[in-house]
């Protein structure tokens, strides 16, 4: 009987596997995975605000997402970034050249957070751009209780910069490893409602330092047929680590807003 129980509720999943890779969250991520032939295009816009002077950072990314059956899908990123800030020497507003940058992710799910005790998958994607080559890793850990779903990241990310110093190549070395937690509650069939918490922490091998940060706030997601939309807000709300000794928030590595909005479409 049990095992009867279990085959029907994974039938059940598998029919509504079209809406499965709805993302709750924009931060945090969860492990279902798309169905075989199941395609999505993904547009993220992040706008991350506030340092000690003027500063706006714009990133952009638009996903191709493709699902290969037997619980795997991959993704591919075209990534746009752009910096401005105030030169205090010039006094004026200094837009940087944007970067762009190509990504692959693989992802595949290991058990599913509605017919298992927890749901479980494994993430990898690696980025390249012109003089930067990065790798980063997740465990994904979700568990969705009634109308509320849990979520849990461990991430960690390599970073390979080069640079050139006193006309001889460099390269920068800088390990990322983040500690992501999101809980969101079903209002509707339309709705959910939650919040992220983001333990952020970047260590540099080149001066052996690092910085680190607590970021947490709302999120909101919408969805209907084919479509769904998140919205988010994630302030830093305290500086857990600043190289140079200083306290409150960690303004030299990281922003004091972020904001986020995530929307896609999915497609046979």
């Amino acid at each position: 009987m049990k095992n009867i129980f279990r085959i029907t509720a994974i039938a059940l999943l598998s029919s509504m596997s079209l809406m499965a890779q709805d993302r709750v969250f924009n931060y945090t991520y969860q492990s279902n995975v798309l169905n075989k032939g199941v395609k999505e295009i993904e547009v993220w816009t992040s706008v991350n605000t506030g340092k000690k002077d003027y500063y706006r950072q714009l990133e952009s990314r638009v996903e191709y997402e493709v699902g290969l059956g037997s619980n795997l899908q991959t993704s591919f990123y075209l990534n746009s970034k752009q910096n401005a800030f105030y030169d205090d020497i010039t006094g004026e507003i200094v837009m940087e050249p944007t970067e762009i940058s190509f990504s692959n992710e693989w992802k595949y799910k290991f058990s599913d957070p509605v017919a298992d005790k927890i749901g479980f998958a494994g993430y990898g994607e690696i980025t390249v751009a012109t003089d930067e080559l990065e790798l980063e890793l997740k465990a994904i850990f979700d568990k969705k209780i009634g109308n509320t779903l849990h979520a849990l990241n461990l991430v960690v990310e390599q970073e390979w910069e080069t640079t050139t110093v006193d006309g001889k190549m460099k390269t920068n070395q800088a390990t990322k490893y983040d500690i992501n937690y999101g809980a969101s509650y079903t209002l509707s069939n339309k709705w959910n409602l939650g919040a992220e918490i983001l333990d952020r922490n970047v260590y540099y091998n080149e001066d052996h330092a690092t910085h680190s940060a607590i970021f947490a706030g709302p999120c909101l997601e919408y969805h209907v047929d084919s479509f769904w939309i998140n919205l988010s807000y994630s302030p830093q709300v305290v500086g857990l680590h600043n190289p140079d000794g200083s306290k409150g928030l960690n303004v030299d590595e990281f922003t004091r807003n972020n904001f986020r909005v995530l929307f896609s479409y999915w497609f046979k």
